[in-house]
């Protein structure tokens, strides 16, 4: 799995796939009291909650690309389905992370696993 340049390991589980509606659907009354439905397709905004583990050195990496803010980015599933996402911000903190195990030297472990949830969002390539 890949997110732009940084190559991610293939662990990381797609939490909300499966949790998002294609289409939207506003409803509404009419003023002689009929009830008015209006569909339509998304064409981006889906969720991307990645959760899995990840190394300490791999984490700086994809912490320093959630703190600059940018155009979209390029991200490839393991499978190849690719999506042009940003970070979502809008959900809380874009990339949580916490160490496996407690350990007072992890921040100077390049291969300390933490337990990370990435927060992205699909937006127009």
């Amino acid at each position: 799995m890949t997110l732009d340049d940084l190559t991610l390991t293939d662990n990381l589980v797609w939490l909300d796939e499966f949790r998002h509606n294609t289409v939207e659907q506003t409803r509404e009354r009419s003023l002689i009291g009929g009830l008015l439905i209006q569909e339509g397709v998304k064409q981006y905004g889906r969720p991307i909650t990645l959760n899995g583990w990840l190394d300490r050195q791999t984490l700086d990496a994809l912490y320093a690309k959630e703190a600059t803010p940018g155009p979209g980015l390029p991200l490839t599933l393991p499978d190849g389905r690719t999506y042009t996402v940003v970070f979502d911000r809008s959900r809380g903190i874009a990339v949580e992370a916490d160490p496996i195990f407690q350990y007072t030297a992890a921040s100077t472990d390049p291969d300390w696993q933490y337990q990370v949830t990435i927060r992205l969002v699909t937006v127009e390539p």
